[in-house]
């Protein structure tokens, strides 16, 4: 059973075996997914088997992660009383509400399917993901380049999808939460992507109603500084080779596939600002959105973002990505050794909520399960966001509602029943089981924390612990290993149950 995502992902989640991923377990068998004993169909049944908590991690993990921290409920004197003298029984998860906001959007659940592009594999299953988004209630941001390789809303390639049909896939199936919201980079911005969305009478609804974002890109984990790659035909190449970079010219040499590379983008503080200035403008009934990836100047970028919230009055949701974020196709050197960890982008999160007023943060980079969710909610993240896992759980939809030879239709709906298990049937069930732990039955309630003074010590969150040293010191938590915790456990719980009451009693 493996809860994490291998490096490179064959989708193995298209077979029957013993080592599903957590977000092909989740996929294909929903809720089932969350417990030891639905790892594949030939283990089903509880009771066959023994199973207990992970102590061992394969190898020497590379980044210190979320794994270094895990939560620590509490059993007398919780908010639990409250909830059970509100609901006339002892809660459950069932009972954790998992409804909030995310950058304009209202939502199910404060998940994001991360922007996934032009690359085949995203795009061919593109229509899938989006519907099963739109399903589960939560935001699907839909990547660059797609008008220009696979077209808008006429494919170059018979059978392929477009971009109206990865939209329209959220549009068709909009249940009243989430939104969908699209990239532009500067080769779209060639082809003008967002006007022609903009003024599409296709998706006048959807804009009053409030369903679609624009977001513009200031990069990602896997390449930060860097545009995007991918590998094409010659007669793609030839199409669009005024539009980009090709390091071998399909007119000049002939050869199976060419590098297609689009730019990074280039910005300064006040371009930024005239381009968002822009958006808003041209875009008003557009939610606004911001991605970003591991950069040292991230804190200058969040200082534009919050100057157009406040002028405009909006919400914008910036999604920070961390250096373990994925790709469709990035150079190894980029991938392994650039960007900043996602546990350092956290850190900036942490910050960044004391200092500005119009800003939602959803911190994406290697995130998979429940518990990445609970933790990132816990660590002061609006939102988080997931790239392959969506991708993964598409696949394994495909494989488990529909077969290999069944419509388009019945295959596209089995992709998209595989993103609603994965997204609300395991991420959110599993994110609700460990709140509710705590004595917390509101997503929203993660972020209402106030510091605790222990020993000539802050502790800003009693929520969870850290199993290393640094990580309790980046975000002034426990450390579980401390040798004095037993000291300091007593003086925590007393305060806390002196909150409680308080709290009780101003309720009352």
């Amino acid at each position: 059973m493996q809860d994490t995502l291998c490096t490179h992902c064959n989708f193995c989640s298209a077979k029957d075996g013993p080592n599903l991923c957590y977000a092909a377990r989740t996929a294909r068998f929903g809720l089932e997914g969350n417990f030891p004993t639905k790892d594949d169909k030939a283990n089903t049944k509880f009771g066959k088997t023994q199973s207990a908590g992970e102590q061992f991690h394969p190898g020497t993990p590379r980044y210190k992660a979320f794994r270094d921290i895990i939560f620590m409920p509490e059993l007398l004197g919780t908010d639990r009383v409250a909830k059970m003298a509100e609901v006339g029984y002892e809660p459950l998860y069932t009972d954790c509400k998992s409804a909030s906001t995310l950058g304009g959007f209202e939502v199910a659940s404060p998940l994001v399917c991360a922007a996934m592009g032009s690359t085949p594999v995203a795009n061919d299953i593109g229509p899938d993901t989006s519907a099963g988004c739109a399903l589960a209630g939560i935001c699907i941001s839909i990547g660059e380049n797609i008008v220009n390789m696979w077209g808008y809303d006429k494919p170059y390639d018979e059978g392929r999808p477009t971009l109206v049909d990865r939209i329209e896939g959220f549009t068709k199936n909009y249940t009243g939460k989430g939104g969908v919201i699209i990239q532009q980079n500067v080769e779209d911005n060639k082809v003008d992507v967002w006007k022609t969305i903009y003024n599409d009478p296709r998706f006048a609804e959807a804009f009053d109603k409030g369903m679609i974002g624009f977001e513009g890109k200031g990069g990602q984990g896997a390449k930060p500084g860097m545009g995007g790659e991918v590998k094409i035909p010659r007669e793609k190449a030839k199409r669009i080779h005024e539009l980009y970079h090709f390091p071998v010219n399909p007119f000049e040499v002939e050869q199976e596939l060419y590098q297609r590379h689009s730019v990074p983008g280039t910005a300064t503080s006040e371009s930024l600002e005239e381009y968002y200035t822009w958006m808003c403008t041209e875009f008003p009934k557009a939610k606004i959105w911001f991605k970003t990836g591991p950069y040292g100047d991230l804190f200058a970028q969040l200082d534009v973002m919050e100057k157009i919230a406040t002028k405009f009055g909006l919400r914008i949701n910036c999604t920070i990505d961390g250096g373990e974020g994925g790709t469709g196709m990035s150079p190894l050197g980029p991938m392994n050794d650039m960007g900043l960890p996602m546990v350092t982008c956290m850190l900036a999160v942490k910050k960044a909520r004391k200092m500005y007023q119009n800003l939602d943060f959803t911190i994406a980079g290697g995130m998979v399960t429940g518990r990445d969710l609970a933790k990132s909610l816990a660590m002061g993240a609006d939102g988080m966001g997931i790239g392959k896992g969506f991708l993964i759980a598409t696949m394994a939809g495909r494989h488990q509602f529909a077969g290999a030879d069944s419509p388009i239709e019945d295959i596209r709906a089995g992709g998209a029943k595989g993103v609603y298990n994965y997204a609300i049937e395991g991420i959110t069930n599993e994110a609700k089981m460990l709140i509710s732990s705590i004595a917390k039955y509101d997503f929203n309630d993660m972020k209402d924390n106030a510091p605790y003074e222990v020993s000539g010590q802050t502790i800003d969150n009693i929520d969870v612990v850290a199993l290393d040293k640094d990580v309790a010191e980046m975000f002034d938590i426990l450390y579980a290993y401390d040798a004095k915790i037993w000291d300091k456990l007593p003086e925590i719980t007393a305060e806390m149950r002196k909150r409680c009451e308080e709290k009780a009693a101003v309720t009352a």
